[in-house]
């Protein structure tokens, strides 16, 4: 049975994005301001659905779900 949601994907996704060699990039709250603003702007142009972040000083996680027709690679591509 096809669901009727406005989701790309039937569920969300658990990610996890690292640093190269585990360096701690992300200690800086400056890196972390970036990433809040991304996915806030990915947010709000409805192009996913934010669950749960957490962001460490060497890798980040998400729980998220990408929203009408945006496929997680292009959605990774804008994130960046």
């Amino acid at each position: 049975m096809k669901s009727s949601l406005p989701y790309a994907g039937e569920y969300a996704e658990f990610i996890t994005i690292t640093c190269l060699d585990w360096k701690p990039l992300l200690a800086d709250d400056t890196a972390k301001e970036i990433i809040i603003d991304s996915l806030e702007f990915l947010t709000n142009a409805n192009r996913l659905r934010i669950y749960a972040f957490v962001i460490m000083s060497n890798h980040f996680h998400l729980i998220w779900q990408m929203l009408g027709d945006h496929k997680r690679r292009d959605v990774q591509r804008r994130f960046s």
